[in-house]
């Protein structure tokens, strides 16, 4: 049976936010963590509310460091598997994974090598997709936000960030997107800024001087 994943909390300013302070098992499970080797991994405190209604009380615990420097710092890569004790009478997976400050916890714990690969996979594509998914969301609310000044203003001719110049650069392989020539390369609009196109690098690509000559003013690659 595959595994499935769900993202259980993130680190935001040395803090681990569960997504869901319902998630008992989860708060339990972290707070019991060891300390890593070394111990000279980051030092990160959780909030929790104990009790409920006028009764309710939120605390701050301090989480052990569980994790090294060097671990932590390779989680950005590839997730880091942690495996914690999980509690009396939990059905709760006790394996979570640490990647790009983002905690996932599977809906079982993995068997063998083949269901961890499988595990981290799963957390990759689920951050892949989000972060994609932002990127997206990034670039229609610009490319909206610049259509609107130029109804209001009329086209706004910025130049290109030298950033957002090389990432596309590097992202297009320095050539052209329609046929591969590294000759006479321009930055090229693929919204044109007349019909409201931004700067963001979503909206930028490559193209030679002969094809961008036949796109002239229209829409697309």
């Amino acid at each position: 049976m595959p595994l499935r994943v769900r993202n259980v909390g993130h680190i935001v300013d040395s803090e681990v936010v569960l997504t869901d302070e319902r998630l008992g098992d989860i708060a339990a499970i972290l707070t019991n963590l060891e300390p890593a080797p070394g111990s000279d991994g980051p030092e990160w405190e959780m909030s929790l509310l104990i009790g409920e209604g006028v009764s309710g009380r939120r605390v701050r615990i301090s989480l052990a460091p569980f994790i090294s420097k060097t671990e932590y710092e390779k989680s950005f890569d590839e997730p880091f598997l942690l495996v914690g004790s999980p509690t009396s009478g939990s059905r709760q997976a006790s394996t979570f994974a640490l990647f790009r400050d983002r905690f996932f916890a599977p809906d079982r714990d993995p068997k063998g090598d083949k269901e961890r690969e499988e595990l981290v996979l799963r957390v990759k594509r689920a951050v892949y997709k989000e972060d994609e998914e932002l990127s997206s969301l990034r670039s229609y609310v610009s490319n909206i936000e610049a259509a609107l000044e130029f109804r209001k203003d009329g086209p706004q001719r910025t130049t290109i960030p030298d950033d957002v110049k090389l990432l596309v650069w590097t992202r297009d392989g320095g050539a052209c997107v329609r046929c591969g020539s590294k000759e006479k390369l321009h930055f090229d609009h693929i919204i044109p800024v007349a019909k409201g196109g931004s700067n963001v690098a979503e909206n930028v690509q490559i193209l030679c001087e002969p094809c961008n000559l036949r796109k002239s003013d229209k829409i697309g690659i």
